[in-house]
């Protein structure tokens, strides 16, 4: 058998439900069953092959890998392409053997195949029937796979991933997104697994999502009211009654709510079971200050008391809301979401990474200080929700509704709003117990390609649909997207965008591509003036930072926005103007910076690397924490930090130099080989010495700082010629 099998159990406090699931225990003790599917596949990169989805196809010869998996690869240092880069759009094919997982007798069983995430498009064959089509490379989608199973002996799972670039006429045409500033990996990126369910369970087909959703309709000192939605299926030939409780347990396992609901499951009919259960003295979910989970679990039972099917969700009480001009407030208390924008790639792996690369990813994020993270530009792996639940993280997730919503500039067809319109609902049901997330993005920059080409842009329609969707499916969140470019009001070439969702951000980058770093605040001001009940944000603003480009005077250096070089010390002046405009305007209620780490982007020549994006803190290797890292390091996270700016910048040239640091002490001292340089006050993050003069050759520079009890010492070398 390929994979392993493996029993999923309940979280802790399932005991008080009266079952206990273990690995071989009975059907009737047990919930659901997950093969592993993510090993032995067999793969081969071509857009024609003939009969593939038949059992009998010979794939012997084809490539053995495991998913995750794709077959492109870019990004890499220096100004040409590695001989290793695939950056090939179109289709790759996998086919996979694996044997049923063991019948338990008198209980039949119901299969469902579950793929977290396939680019672009899958088709899906198991054992020569055609099981379905999934469009959307982010989101987790499932198919019945039971009257195609063997459900006795081998099967045959084949899967065609298409990445094709989208264009009229193209497969991919009404797939969004139609464009983008980061590449489209091909292929099954994400797990795979089988899940076997009893034919009564919970909602499977649900967009992928739980089956089960919860939420706090009030919240109080004394008691929280949470409304438990329950999607009972039965898949049985004939009805019968069942029972569908709901226990809320806290951090500790203990039961501190619940509620029994006796619907009637008529065969392949959704039953709907609204819940309400009463948690006493509710701890709250209080961001990064203390992320308090709950767990929602939702059992499903026979009218003898045998559990049927199981589910646990997260559940965190919070209340969540926006001022115009005085910012976000989580329970009452205001909160300045201060944070990043992600994507998910990484060298060789592209998208096929780990949930240990996503923990570090988060990690850094952490580290620098950030207590939000804007998922951009499309749902993300269900590991970074799980965590950002776990660690307090304030998440903005988001379509992938980029660019424009058609290629000449009309308005979205059907076929486009119809796909925009099922990748919104996917986030959605399959994020909708997730805490963290505050607010669900439609769209980012869909009149960018309009403004460039001076072209017309018709996407309000889509929108304000999209808009009227998520606030239907989801009212206790807020709805928001990324504008690039403003229109003025009137303008009739190009639809207004701002003013269609609840909460607004602009992505704004004076300095890098337009104007200077005095532009910022006049624009922010006319922004919040021009929508006085718009709550706004910054949900881009950045600029690149190349490792092995340094300049002494990055203002006088010809950067190149779109090419080479980009120093990394003009990264730094960027952020610390960029920052200290936004810290100055109490009706920013978030600010994310463009982005955290470097990511790959097919085409792209700039700073010192190829098919890169340069704009983050942290290399795209995850090894680099660039110099402005630690600027934010010492404005956003009290733990003590002190960074002397320049130690990639070895090789220097001006005998006289200012000396940098970054820290969040009071003041800090400096050495040049072991020759005092005094203290100096450190404002805003930034330690300045001026005319520090450097010795030919080597030169051992040192800066020390007190934080309280901590000392605090950096140390770096400079060479003069």
């Amino acid at each position: 058998m390929r994979g392993m099998l493996k029993t999923v159990g309940a979280v802790a406090g399932v005991a008080a439900l009266g079952m206990l699931v273990a690995s071989g225990a009975a059907w009737a003790d047990a919930t659901r069953r997950v093969l592993d599917l993510d090993h032995s596949w067999h793969f081969q990169q071509s857009n024609s092959l003939s009969g593939i989805e038949s059992p009998s196809f010979d794939d012997s010869t084809w490539s053995t890998v495991d998913v995750p998996h794709t077959w492109n690869r870019l990004g890499n240092p220096g100004t040409t392409r590695s001989p290793e880069t695939n950056t090939v759009h179109g289709v790759g094919w996998y086919r996979l053997r694996f044997n049923s997982p063991a019948q338990v007798k008198g209980h039949p069983q119901r299969y469902f195949l579950q793929f977290d995430g396939v680019g672009n498009i899958a088709d899906v064959w198991l054992n020569g029937h055609y099981l379905g089509k999934h469009a959307g490379a982010f989101a987790r989608f499932r198919f019945d796979a039971t009257s195609a199973m063997n459900a006795d002996g081998q099967n045959i799972l084949v899967v065609k991933a298409d990445n094709s670039l989208p264009a009229p006429g193209s497969t991919t045409e009404s797939v969004i997104p139609l464009s983008a500033d980061f590449f489209v990996f091909g292929g099954i990126y994400r797990h795979v697994e089988l899940i076997a369910t009893d034919p009564v369970h919970l909602d499977m087909l649900d967009y992928a999502g739980p089956g089960a959703y919860a939420h706090a309709a009030s919240i109080g000192p004394g008691e929280a009211v949470v409304q438990v939605s329950a999607r009972v299926v039965n898949d049985g030939r004939k009805p019968e009654k069942v029972s569908v409780e709901a226990q809320i347990t806290d951090a500790s396992g203990k039961v501190v709510a619940t509620a029994t609901s006796e619907p009637a499951a008529s065969t392949s009919k959704v039953a709907v079971v609204p819940l309400t259960l009463h948690v006493p003295q509710p701890h709250l979910w209080q961001g990064l200050k203390d992320p308090y989970l709950y767990q929602t679990v939702v059992a499903v039972r026979s009218a003898h008391g045998e559990l049927r099917d199981q589910i646990s969700q997260p559940l965190g009480l919070r209340t969540l809301a926006f001022d115009p001009d005085k910012g976000f407030f989580l329970n009452g208390e205001h909160v300045l979401l201060r944070g990043t924008s992600m994507h998910q790639d990484r060298p060789a792996k592209g998208w096929a990474i780990s949930h240990a690369d996503i923990a570090q990813d988060v990690g850094y994020l952490l580290d620098m200080g950030g207590n939000a993270v804007r998922l951009a530009h499309y749902q993300h792996d269900q590991a970074y929700y799980d965590i950002a639940d776990e660690t307090g993280i304030v998440v903005w997730a988001e379509i992938p509704l980029v660019n424009h919503v058609s290629f000449d500039g009309s308005p979205a067809s059907a076929a486009l709003t119809a796909n925009a319109t099922q990748q919104l609902l996917e986030l959605i049901h399959q994020n909708y117990n997730h805490p963290s997330i505050a607010m669900w993005s439609i769209a980012n920059e869909v009149d960018l390609r309009a403004t460039q080409a001076k072209g017309p842009s018709k996407p309000r329609a889509l929108l304000e649909s999209l808009n009227k969707l998520a606030k239907s499916e989801d009212p206790t969140r807020f709805t928001t997207l990324a504008d690039c470019c403003e229109v003025a009001k009137g303008t009739t070439e190009r639809d207004e965008v701002v003013g269609i969702t609840d909460v607004v951000g602009y992505n704004r980058y004076f300095g890098w591509y337009v104007g200077k770093f005095g532009d910022f605040a006049p624009m922010l001001d006319a922004a919040h003036q021009r929508h006085p009940q718009l709550p706004m944000s910054v949900s881009e603003y950045g600029a690149g930072a190349a490792l092995t480009q340094h300049s002494e005077d990055p203002m006088a250096t010809p950067v190149d926005s779109h090419g080479r070089p980009h120093p990394e010390e003009y990264q730094g002046l960027y952020h610390e103007a960029a920052w200290e405009t936004l810290k100055a305007r109490p009706y920013i209620w978030g600010v994310f910076i463009w982005n955290m780490f470097d990511f790959g982007v097919d085409g792209r020549n700039e700073g010192d690397s190829t098919d890169l994006n340069d704009k983050g803190m942290v290399s795209y290797d995850r090894a680099v924490a660039k110099d402005t890292f630690y600027f934010y390091r010492a404005n956003w996270n009290p733990l003590p930090t002190l960074h002397l700016v320049g130690r990639r910048f070895i090789e220097r040239q001006q005998p006289v130099i200012d000396v940098k640091a970054y820290s969040n002490a009071a003041q800090a001292h400096l050495w040049v080989n072991d020759h005092d340089q005094g203290p100096t006050t450190c404002t805003g993050g930034i330690c300045l010495w001026h005319g520090i003069q450097l010795s030919k050759g080597t030169n051992d520079v040192r800066a020390t700082a007190r934080i309280g009890e901590a000392e605090l010492i950096d140390s770096l070398q400079w060479k003069l010629p």
